[in-house]
Parts: structure tokens; C-alpha cells; sequence
């Protein structure tokens, strides 16, 4: 009985001998790669996902996968990309301050890829303009970039800097394809010749020279204001050295009527000088949008 007693414990050693050491990690080599490719392939679900909802319009549902993306690959070699469509998505969105915060992200991270870096840039000016954030275009980085050096050529037109403008689109020509050339030396020449339209300053200085102080009323209210005071002073003196007072007062009552009339024959020639240049400006914009310029400028990865 002792001898099968002891038989069956050797036995036993010997078999538990023969099991594999699971805390070897080589032995575990089959969870590890089991587990990468869990990861693997569950980080590109979320890029897929993001992308076909992306595609279908569905943007905040692929807000939501990138995100997941985000914080369960948090330090993923595409993390900048990911940041960049999701500004993208914000931005198709109308939600204009969540897109420049993911551009802007990108912009200052140094890790991301230069040409990533230089889409978001883009991407943060064309949204000021958008905006009417003239300024903060021209405030950009200045760097010679094609596309940002047009938008930020467009945004000096718009904002009146017309040799800015002109300047800033000469810069960018050499960058662009012959065929792009052509439309940016017509775009310059139009620029240049926004200094000769036709306004209605000419006469209106003739008009105003024809009365006493008259032409003083031409440089706006300061002048409004020395053209009242010559006026009613020549007139207080006349009737002071004369003795007729009635003349006086009556003159005063022509000054004021002179005055206002003045005034809103100045206001209704700004307004229609400003009308000029608003169609011509617009004119302008509209035979030489940004988008003409898109394809020749922007990459691939837009």
C-alpha cells in the first residue's frame, strides 16, 4: 500500500514538472499578440468609423469616434490628424471657435507633421476671414505660402490696404502654376486700378467752393464746424460795421440752411463713393475667389 502511495506522488511531481511556468513572460507571447492586435484593430475602427461619418456628413458622430480615438490612443503618431479633422468636422459644423482650438492645438504642437502644421494655419486664417477678422489674417505668420500669402491678400483688399493687397498676391504669383499666374496679373491689375475709379469727390468740391466757406465743409465735421464759424463771422462782422442787424440774423439763418444742406450733400456723396467701391470690390472677389486658388495651392491631405 505504501509503495502505490508513493508511486502516485512521483507521478504527480513529475506531471506538475512538465506543466509550462505561465509567469515566463515568452510563455505569454500568444497574450501579447493577442492583445496588439485587439489594439490594433480597435484603433482602426475608431479612425474608420470617424472617417465614413465624416464623409456622410454625420460630423458629430465622427466628433464623438475621434474623441475616442483620442483618449484611448492618446499618444498615437497620428494624434495631430486626428486633432486636424476633427477641426474640420467642428468647422463644417459652423462651430468656428471649437475648430480654431483643434487647428491651433495642431499649430503649436511640435511633434505634428510640418505639412499638417501648415494645412491648420491655413485653415485658422481662412476662418478670420470668413469672419471678417480682416486684421488677424494680416497678423498671421508671415511665410511664403502660396495659398495663406492670396488669402491674406484678399483679406488686405477687403480691408482697403490696396498695396498691402498688391504686394502680398505678387509674392505668392511665383509660387503658382502658369496658368494661376495669369489670373493673379489680371487680379493685380484690377487692385491697381481701384485708386481711378470714378467717385463723386470732384464735383462735390466745385459744388461746395461755390460758397462763402463752402469748401471747409469738405474735410467732415472739423471742417463743418470752421465753415459755420467763417460764415456766421464774416456775417456778424458786416452787420456789426454796418449797423444791420436784421441782415445778420438772417444770415445766420443762411449759414444754417447752407450747413445742413452741406452736411447732407457730404453724407450722400461718402455713401455713394462708398457704394463705388463696394460693387468693385465685390466685383472683384467675385471673379477671383479664394477657391479658384484652392486646388493650386492646397495638398493632398485636405
Amino acid at each position: 500500500m505504501r509503495s502505490l502511495i508513493f508511486i502516485v506522488l512521483a507521478a504527480g511531481l513529475l506531471t506538475a514538472q512538465a506543466l509550462p511556468d505561465t509567469t515566463d513572460a515568452r510563455s505569454n507571447a500568444y497574450i501579447h499578440e493577442d492583445w496588439s492586435y485587439f489594439a490594433e484593430r480597435m484603433r482602426n475602427e475608431f479612425l474608420a468609423l470617424g472617417e465614413k461619418k465624416f464623409r456622410q456628413g454625420e460630423y458629430e458622430r465622427a466628433v464623438m469616434d475621434y474623441f475616442n480615438f483620442i483618449y484611448h490612443f492618446p499618444e498615437d503618431e497620428l494624434i495631430p490628424l486626428v486633432h486636424y479633422r476633427l477641426g474640420r468636422a467642428y468647422e463644417l459644423m459652423g462651430a468656428y471657435e471649437q475648430a480654431r482650438e483643434q487647428y491651433a492645438w495642431v499649430w503649436d504642437h511640435p511633434g505634428a507633421d510640418p505639412r499638417v502644421k501648415m494645412v491648420c494655419l491655413r485653415q485658422l486664417a481662412r476662418i478670420d476671414y470668413e469672419l471678417g477678422r480682416y486684421e488677424e489674417v494680416l497678423r498671421r505668420p508671415e511665410l511664403d505660402d502660396p495659398y495663406l500669402l492670396v488669402l491674406k491678400g484678399f483679406a488686405a483688399l477687403t480691408a482697403e490696404h490696396w498695396s498691402q493687397s498688391g504686394s502680398l498676391i505678387q509674392r505668392a504669383r511665383h509660387f503658382y502654376p502658369a496658368r494661376a499666374q495669369v489670373l493673379l496679373d489680371s487680379l493685380l491689375a484690377d487692385i491697381e486700378g481701384l485708386a481711378d475709379l470714378e467717385y463723386y469727390a470732384g464735383w462735390k468740391g466745385r459744388l461746395l467752393s461755390l460758397f462763402p466757406g463752402g469748401s471747409l465743409f469738405y474735410v467732415d465735421n472739423y471742417g463743418d464746424g470752421l465753415g459755420h464759424a467763417l460764415g456766421v463771422g464774416s456775417l456778424a462782422a458786416a452787420a456789426a460795421l454796418t449797423g444791420n442787424w436784421t441782415r445778420y440774423v438772417l444770415g445766420v439763418g443762411a449759414v444754417g440752411l447752407y450747413g445742413v444742406s452741406f452736411r447732407s450733400a457730404s453724407r450722400a456723396i461718402r455713401a455713394a463713393n462708398r457704394d463705388i467701391l463696394d460693387a468693385r470690390l465685390a466685383e472683384i472677389k467675385g471673379s477671383y475667389g479664394l477657391d479658384r486658388f484652392w486646388s493650386f495651392a492646397h495638398p493632398a491631405i485636405y
